[in-house]
């Protein structure tokens, strides 16, 4: 039972070294020890490779049906105490910032993402970037009442301690929702998470303060380089959803998924796209993983295997969200009823409905916002209708769809 931490040193004034290390191997060692947690972790395992190989056995098509799931955030500042109005909103505001790069991170709608597409991937053959089908949003409702929190606000709290699991790490009070714990954490480390976490048991992400989000940052919460970026929290949040880091935490070893080529260890920096590993077969190294060591300008990507593991996962936790912590939203209606396929394509797919939607629009955009496509459908029977781009270029590109007052967008890719 391995827990996987993510490290780094500090230097004077939340400067951080060029290089992520990894850490000794306590966080792994005291799971082992703690019969609880070795009890939640192993009954969670066997759930995980029951469901990943049931997922195996499914289509593509099922699989673009798959329903949003939305998950209840709650950011904690333990040690951001008497506070102004003005400061806690600028922490808010950076946790906003930060939940909204994990939802461009797992969704595959970040912008770098373009870099693999136009000029990484086909150093790769056969590996192809992944997404999960997700979105995290702070709750603003039902919250515990132990918090103090009104319900209408968001689930961000000040100056409150967290813990009182097993070690410390789990708060029962807080179970239902994704927990992300930002603060000073000792020996420089970056952050950490379970492998294979549940909201069931109150569990968290713990993310260092100099590491949280991106920008200016807050006092004493300033996001420090080359770790600025938000991506800690997407390597963290790996591990939260049961994947190991790339390397598999052993000399060429394996992280259980098939589509990541075999690293030697852990890359930092910004390795050249010539890197090889050493490991049999002298495979070039995927160091732009959010699952390696690398800097946060220089990860972009997790790959299908990566994503499918991840799903499964979900799958076996779901039920455990605190749903009602969700305000309501019309529009996971309207994307939950509709699937984009083939994706990737050449730039014709087709638009397919769970049950029938009379009237709609849809519009295509590229990445530099330009409109590709736009049509206008009323008094429609059909459940699938086709879209031609006509010669698209290669690349992303988000299709929105409008009914009523009610507005979805997903992202394909034109290869």
């Amino acid at each position: 039972m391995k827990i996987k931490l993510l490290f780094a040193l500090l230097v004077t004034q939340f400067v951080f070294s060029q290089e992520r290390t990894c850490g000794s191997p306590e966080k792994m060692q005291e799971l082992s020890r703690n019969e609880k947690m070795r009890e939640v972790y192993e009954k969670n395992k066997k759930q995980f490779e029951a469901e990943l190989e049931k997922l195996s056995d499914q289509n593509s098509a099922r699989s673009a049906m798959r329903t949003t799931l939305r998950i209840p955030v709650a950011v904690h500042y333990p040690a951001a105490n008497g506070l102004s109005e003005a400061e806690k909103q600028c922490l808010r505001n950076l946790a906003q910032n930060q939940v909204n790069i994990l939802n461009a991170d797992f969704n595959a709608t970040n912008a770098d993402l373009s870099i693999w597409t136009n000029t990484r991937s086909s150093y790769f053959p056969g590996v192809n970037y992944g997404s999960i089908n997700v979105s995290f949003e702070i709750a603003e409702g039902n919250h515990p009442a132990s918090t103090g929190l009104v319900d209408g606000t968001k689930a961000i709290t000040f100056g409150q301690a967290f813990g009182g699991g097993p070690d410390g790490d789990w708060d029962p009070d807080w179970a239902g929702y994704l927990n992300l714990v930002v603060e000073d954490l000792s020996g420089g480390v970056l952050g950490y998470a379970y492998l294979a976490s549940s909201p069931a048991d109150g569990a968290a992400v713990y993310i260092n303060s100099a590491a949280f989000g991106s920008g200016a940052g807050c006092t004493d919460y300033v996001p420090g380089a080359p770790y600025n970026l938000g991506r800690t929290l997407t390597h963290e949040l790996g591990h939260y959803l049961n994947l190991e880091h790339i390397w598999g935490d052993a000399t060429c070893g394996s992280d259980g998924v098939a589509d990541t080529p075999l690293h030697n260890t852990a890359n930092g920096g910004c390795p050249a796209i010539s890197h090889m590993s050493t490991c049999a077969g002298t495979p070039r190294e995927l160091t732009m993983n959010y699952m390696d060591y690398t800097n946060d300008a220089c990860m972009y990507m997790l790959t299908a295997g990566q994503a499918a593991r991840m799903q499964a996962h979900l799958n076996t936790i779901q039920s455990a969200f605190n749903q009602s912590a969700l305000l309501s939203d019309e529009n996971f209606e309207l994307k939950n009823s509709f699937a984009v396929y083939p994706n990737p394509n050449k730039g014709t797919f087709n638009i397919q409905f769970s049950e029938v939607v009379n009237d709609y629009s849809v519009q295509v955009i590229d990445q530099a916002g330009r409109t590709v496509f736009e049509g206008d459908f009323a008094d429609q029977s059909n459940l699938i209708q086709a879209v031609n781009l006509n010669s698209a270029a290669t690349g992303i590109y988000f299709v929105t769809l409008k009914s009523n007052d009610s507005v979805a967008t997903k992202k394909i890719i034109v290869n």
